[in-house]
């Protein structure tokens, strides 16, 4: 703005008080400059008294007396707006090309009014955990910083993410700035907190979906109503090769030589031998083989993973029960909060071939690799397409991810402990509370669920209801994972 200055310092006498507030927050004075010569960014600053507790500062921008597009204005500002607990000069920063589209925004007469209110009351909530693979450590981020804007960029709306894009979730925080860090992708595993406690929700595809076998509702897709009793954490991105070399060695083949590998995600890694140490499964007294060894949901994220497997090792250096997902667990942190095709709130408009409804969120065998090494089909670095609803990115394609549960085509013995094919009973139970699957080998298959699609299927298998299955000692160039980890005190 040096040397073509629009904008003028502003003073704006402000006591406004918050409605129905139990606070006798008052704001005092509020300043309006520009940051720096040298930057557009519009700098604002008041002065804060009063205050008894918590409040939010709330922003309006005007050109003279005509107030502002206010679309974009949350988006565009940093800085002291949510959680105030003490009186004193707060600051907030502006982004003018976010909020207005242009560095000028006709500035001659820009004024802001500000006004107060009470803060919810679960802005302490920690949303994201950190984890620095090399020391252990873990950083907690709580909703209050990331709308401060200490962690960089986020967006409350998810129909901002994507032309279209719609979900029912009422509460909508997507930390868009994690893709911004390398750190995060190699070194660092960011989990975001998936709010699953209590909530009554469908699994499966619905009938005539696009995509889904038989038109939708088949076996092993069969839609059905489903309780998860706890929330959990999942990480936001695939598990990285940068990360997984952390704690164990890659395996050969796969894309291990790219110039990007090390934050593209692990491959070719064997649920058994490499991950959790299936051939090796006791029960919790070393009594039983794996066959007989019923040891989760009910002690989940606590057994049956070896401490010389990557997970056992992983879970020794954070001090922290991760674990792979449950089928309905990953279902559910897919969804966040749709009931369509895709987790974008959007469908799949054709079964076999290309739909730009899915290359805005998955890599796929159908999407566009003319700037990847040799022009073809294969992994891309995390977090580069749109995310879901709960700031997931990958889910649908990139590559597919192995869950916990055994797999069988069929849900009614996919939902059977015991073996038995109760189909009345269990298609409906209402609802079906933290279901997993067969705890139980019971034939020679020994496949594992995976979910998600990949650079390597096509687009129909990027649909959120979409499972398959694999043996736990497949080694696939196109099956990775993510990890997740229990939100209880006792999580260590």
């Amino acid at each position: 703005m040096k040397g073509n200055r629009t904008m003028k310092v502003t003073t704006v006498l402000a006591s406004f008080l918050a409605a129905a507030s139990l606070n006798a927050a008052v704001i005092e004075q509020v300043i309006v400059r520009q940051q720096w010569p040298w930057s557009t960014d519009v700098k604002v600053e008041y002065k804060l008294s009063g205050v008894t507790s918590p409040v939010d500062i709330s922003v309006k921008a005007f050109n003279g007396n005509v107030e502002l597009d206010s679309s974009r204005l949350a988006a565009s500002m940093t800085g002291d707006r949510f959680g105030i607990t003490e009186d004193g000069v707060g600051t907030i920063i502006i982004d003018p090309v976010k909020a207005f589209g242009t560095s000028k925004v006709a500035l001659a007469n820009f004024k802001v009014k500000l006004s107060v209110s009470d803060s919810a009351a679960n802005l302490n909530e920690v949303l994201y955990k950190v984890f620095n693979l090399e020391t252990g450590e873990c950083e907690d981020i709580t909703r209050v910083q990331l709308l401060n804007g200490k962690y960089g960029s986020v967006e409350t709306d998810f129909s901002k993410i994507g032309p279209g894009f719609n979900t029912t979730l009422n509460d909508v925080i997507i930390w868009t700035g994690v893709t911004n860090n390398v750190a995060y992708k190699t070194t660092h595993l960011v989990m975001r907190k998936i709010p699953a406690a209590g909530i009554e929700w469908t699994i499966g595809s619905r009938s005539g979906e696009v995509g889904a076998a038989s038109g939708g509702n088949t076996d092993d897709e069969r839609q059905h109503t489903v309780r998860l009793t706890e929330d959990f954490f999942m990480s936001v991105f695939e598990v990285t090769q940068a990360q997984y070399v952390k704690f164990y060695d890659l395996r050969s083949g796969g894309f291990i030589n790219e110039e990007d590998s090390s934050m593209r995600p692990v491959e070719t890694c064997k649920y058994g031998s490499d991950l959790k140490g299936l051939s090796d499964w006791k029960a919790e007294d070393g009594s039983a083989s794996h066959n007989e060894c019923i040891c989760w949901p009910t002690n989940a994220y606590r057994h049956c993973t070896r401490g010389n497997r990557m997970i056992g090792k992983m879970r020794s250096k954070l001090g922290v029960k991760v674990d792979l997902p449950t089928s309905a667990q990953w279902e559910f942190a897919c969804r966040a909060g749709t009931q369509t095709g895709l987790y974008s709130g959007k469908e799949l408009t054709n079964a076999n071939g290309t739909c730009p409804n899915v290359e805005e969120i998955a890599w796929t065998a159908s999407s566009d690799y003319s700037d990847a090494p040799g022009g073809k089909a294969q992994t891309r670095v995390v977090g580069l397409k749109k995310p879901n609803a709960f700031g997931l990115y990958d889910m649908a394609g990139n590559v597919s991810e192995w869950c916990l549960d055994w797999f069988y085509s069929d849900i009614e013995t996919f939902y059977d402990d015991n073996g038995n094919g109760v189909k009345a009973d269990i298609l409906h139970s209402d609802p079906l509370v933290d279901p997993v699957g067969r705890s139980v080998r019971r034939d020679t298959n020994n496949l594992k669920v995976r979910r998600g699609g990949g650079w390597y299927f096509a687009q129909k298998f990027s649909r959120s209801a979409y499972r398959g299955g694999h043996n736990y000692e497949a080694e696939k160039n196109y099956l990775g994972i993510r990890l997740v980890a229990p939100v209880a005190a006792d999580w260590k």
